[in-house]
């Protein structure tokens, strides 16, 4: 069996992230990945970023990661706005770069016989925008992974940008979001990131998927020393 360790979402929420990382150097999985939007939101955006380099053995980015590479913010409602202009600033053009640099997708072989899964911030017909939740329609599951044939045959697709957690199963395929360590909305403020076991002769596999508090506390106080928004710091305490 191989062990990996899955997270996403993280929004420069170092305590949410040394929270679940220290979970993980404990456990010693095979491989850490994560599937993007290391940054926005959060306080702590330089620490977060250099602490996935240092920790994540695949990395993918997310539409705030992108956004903040490119400096596109249209798309941005006033708030989220306010701490895109934040984290815009106080990251240096090399972190910025390091951000732009993160592929769209990643495929890897759980298997010996074949790379069958496939690790994207929200889809496989659009990375960066594509919200895949549980109340889609269920031919719109299927649409995604006929879309991932043009790469290669996917039994596995992991996914975040939602924030939630989910497990959708497609005929013999599987598609898993591990919810969100630095801003969950699922109701849960708990730092939220998978466990997923699999053997690779035979594809069978269990995942958990793990809750952990941290210190939501000191993080909300670096928010509120930084001016942020009173909306994001107390949805930190609610989980939405």
């Amino acid at each position: 069996m191989k062990t990996y360790a899955i997270i996403s979402d993280i929004h420069s929420n170092l305590e949410a992230l040394t929270t679940v990382l220290d979970y993980i150097d404990d456990l010693s999985p095979d491989i850490i990945i994560s599937l993007g939007d290391i940054v926005g939101y959060g306080p702590n955006p330089r620490e977060c970023l250099h602490l996935i380099e240092k920790k994540a053995n695949i990395q993918i980015i997310g539409n705030w990661d992108y956004a903040v590479y490119k400096n596109e913010y249209e798309h941005f409602n006033e708030i989220p706005r306010e701490s895109f202009f934040w984290t815009r600033d106080i990251l240096t053009d090399y972190e910025k770069k390091k951000l732009g640099s993160l592929p769209f997708y990643s495929i890897f072989p759980f298997s010996k016989s074949g790379e069958n899964a496939m690790f994207v911030h929200g889809s496989p017909r659009s990375p960066l925008k594509d919200y895949v939740s549980p109340d889609l329609p269920s031919w719109t599951y299927t649409v995604f992974f006929e879309i991932s044939n043009d790469f290669t045959e996917i039994d596995f697709l992991f996914l975040g940008h939602t924030h939630k957690p989910l497990h959708i199963v497609v005929g013999r395929k599987h598609l898993f979001n591990p919810g969100s360590v630095g801003q969950p909305r699922d109701g849960d403020p708990r730092a939220s990131f998978m466990v997923f076991n699999i053997d690779e002769e035979t594809l069978n596999f269990d995942y958990e998927l793990v809750r952990l508090k941290y210190d939501v506390e000191t993080t909300q106080e670096k928010m509120k020393e930084k001016g942020f928004n009173k909306f994001l710091i107390n949805r930190l305490s609610k989980g939405f």
